[in-house]
């Protein structure tokens, strides 16, 4: 158990790199793109490979900080305890 166990951490560390990497790939490529879209003033591209869209999106949050303070009694009548299992790799 102990072999495998050591062999699975190494492993998921060596992809947890790999992925990290891509990410810092895929964030140049990003940046290029948003650039590009930029100069050429506009919002969409598209392509035989795909689509690339870079717009603004309006959403509305519930400002769950200020709720508390303003009111915490309320804020925690309404908090309901949940639970989930987490697994992490270091």
């Amino acid at each position: 158990m102990t072999k495998r166990m050591n062999e699975i951490v190494k492993e998921y560390k060596e992809y947890a790199e790999m992925v990290e990497a891509l990410k810092k790939e895929m964030d140049q490529l990003k940046e290029e793109a948003i650039e590009i879209m930029g100069e050429a003033h506009i919002d969409e591209y598209t392509c035989d490979e795909g689509k690339i869209t870079y717009r603004e999106v309006l959403t509305k949050r519930f400002a769950s900080t200020e709720f508390k303070k303003l009111h915490l009694a309320l804020y925690e009548a309404f908090l309901k305890q949940t639970s989930s299992m987490r697994f992490t790799c270091n």
